[in-house]
């Protein structure tokens, strides 16, 4: 009894804040809706598909995938990390459940992205929120050094996948139809 209560207590130490941070985004999910999110540093994305695609203005960006082709098409040959996620992914069009939403941001190098919550706006539409983690306050940084941030967000609803999916990152939004 006493060694399970140091175990308990060593892995609570260990794991200071993220059990905390998984139950509330588990907390502000809903139910039927299942996800899965891995933040890459960088952009994993081929030409024609990134955030640096869009007007210098946009600083967020989203794209979606059903299938698995179209999936691994767009990521570059080098995202390791990026194509595990997909080949994890069991793709609507492939005759699994899930959607891919891949999310980027042109932020500052010390930021990271991480998922903050999930909600219903629709019948089939979800909105994402996104935060930025790492820095504390705008950092002073100028427009040429900002870099790509991306969050792989894999979404199985048991409603059927969703129709819309609008991600929000520090206020500025991008949709994307799926």
């Amino acid at each position: 009894m006493h060694r399970r209560a140091v175990v308990v207590g060593a892995l609570s130490v260990a794991t200071a804040g993220c059990v905390d941070r998984l139950h509330d985004v588990a907390a502000s999910t809903p139910r039927d809706l299942r996800v899965r999110s891995r933040y890459v540093d960088g952009n994993p994305l081929v030409d024609g598909q990134s955030v640096h695609d869009r007007p210098e203005e946009l600083l967020t960006h989203a794209a979606s995938f059903s299938s698995g082709a179209d999936a691994r098409a767009a990521v570059r040959p080098d995202a390791a990390a990026t194509r595990a996620f997909v080949d994890e992914t069991a793709f609507v069009d492939d005759g699994g459940g899930a959607v891919l939403v891949v999310a980027q941001r042109l932020a500052a190098p010390a930021v990271e992205l991480r998922l903050g919550s999930i909600s219903r706006t629709g019948d089939r539409s979800l909105r994402v929120a996104v935060e930025e983690a790492g820095v504390r306050g705008d950092p002073d940084v100028a427009d040429d050094e900002l870099v790509a941030k991306t969050l792989l967000l894999r979404l199985t609803d048991d409603r059927g996948p969703p129709a819309r999916v609008v991600v929000s990152v520090d206020g500025d939004r991008a949709g994307v139809t799926i």
